[in-house]
């Protein structure tokens, strides 16, 4: 009986130990990789929105510019607080944030006000689709008038940075080389409100008053109104309503997995439950950066506006550069035979 509790007992530890050695090498070896292979396809699909959201067809819709400011900031996110993880657990390259307390702060006021950012210029676009299936006679629409949109990039920039001032507040410089809070619980608190709640909770809302307005706009629009004005009220609405949802999925699996992180007794945990919660935490954190990498790609599956505006500047594009080399062709035979 005892032999046997024995053999058990170390079964149960082999096991335990190959558990935490699979998810240490699965960490060493892939996880790094996802920060390089999120700034790729953020890259691409930066271009992407920039070169089909400049087209003469959108660039003046109101809701492609808060896309394509949303779009700038993704890419510099991705590029200051995704990639150099990756250069640093690959390479050992860092970025010397931490040689003082003004750097530290300033390094962790990016690392929220980034993101933060990004997902209000998502919620503005929303905001002004709502806005464009109001009544004529609301006051609202006015923030759909160009004049307006630079306002407005103003007003999300800074709110998103009053947001984000908790943390250079309560980050700082310790033992001259660890920018850490000096406040754990406040910190985690207002992050878990401030930036993983409010924009989402804030983005579904008017979600709902959209769809609330598209219903209304249904029934009281006469059959040959609906049409002509329809496609020109709600363009990009399902891909505003796919990015949300999306952006919601990612947004609140990281706060689920933070707060946990948070909030869980970890110290009575056995070493291999750490191992497992310390992996889905780390899956958690880098999944959360594909909420900078997805905009181009839901767009080219969701908007037929998207897609026709990408497609012809391509096209325009090609067609240029076939027409630039025909020209060359026909001047080097003429420059040649001058010669």
């Amino acid at each position: 009986m005892v032999d046997n509790n024995i053999t058990t007992t170390v079964d149960l530890i082999q096991t335990s130990k190959s558990l935490s050695d699979t998810l240490n090498l699965t960490s060493q070896h892939i996880l790094i990789y996802l920060p390089l292979i999120f700034f790729i396809f953020g890259l691409i699909g930066f271009i992407g929105n920039v070169f089909t959201y400049l087209q003469p067809q959108l660039r003046s819709n109101t809701c492609c510019i808060y896309l394509l400011c949303g779009s700038f900031i993704d890419i510099i996110n991705l590029s200051i607080n995704s990639f150099p993880t990756f250069l640093a657990a690959k390479y050992g390259i860092y970025i010397p944030w931490y040689l003082s307390s003004v750097l530290c702060k300033f390094n962790i006021f990016i690392f929220v006000f980034l993101p933060h950012l990004s997902l209000n210029f998502l919620c503005m676009a929303i905001i002004d689709r709502f806005a464009i299936t109001c009544d004529h006679t609301s006051s609202i629409r006015r923030i759909t008038q160009l004049r307006i949109v630079p306002w407005m990039i103003g007003l999300t920039v800074l709110t998103s940075g009053l947001f984000s001032l908790y943390a250079p507040i309560n980050y700082d410089l310790m033992y001259g080389y660890l920018c850490i809070s000096i406040q754990p619980m406040v910190t985690s608190i207002s992050y878990i409100v401030l930036i993983g709640l409010i924009s989402p909770i804030t983005m579904i809302i008017f979600v709902l008053l959209t769809y609330r307005n598209i219903r209304r706009s249904r029934g009281r629009v006469s059959e040959v109104g609906r049409k002509c004005g329809q496609n020109l009220r709600n363009q990009f609405i399902v891909t505003i309503f796919a990015q949300i949802l999306i952006t919601t999925f990612i947004a609140l699996q990281w706060i689920i997995a933070y707060t946990y992180f948070t909030f869980a007794p970890i110290y009575t945990l056995t070493p291999v439950d750490l191992s497992i919660i310390i992996f889905v935490f780390s899956l958690s954190n880098s999944f959360y950066y594909l909420n900078n990498v997805k905009a181009f790609y839901v767009s080219i599956l969701t908007s037929r506006v998207f897609r026709k505006a990408f497609v012809g500047g391509m096209s325009n594009l090609f067609r240029r550069y076939i027409r630039q080399q025909m020209n060359v062709s026909l001047i080097n035979p003429f420059t040649q035979t001058r010669n």
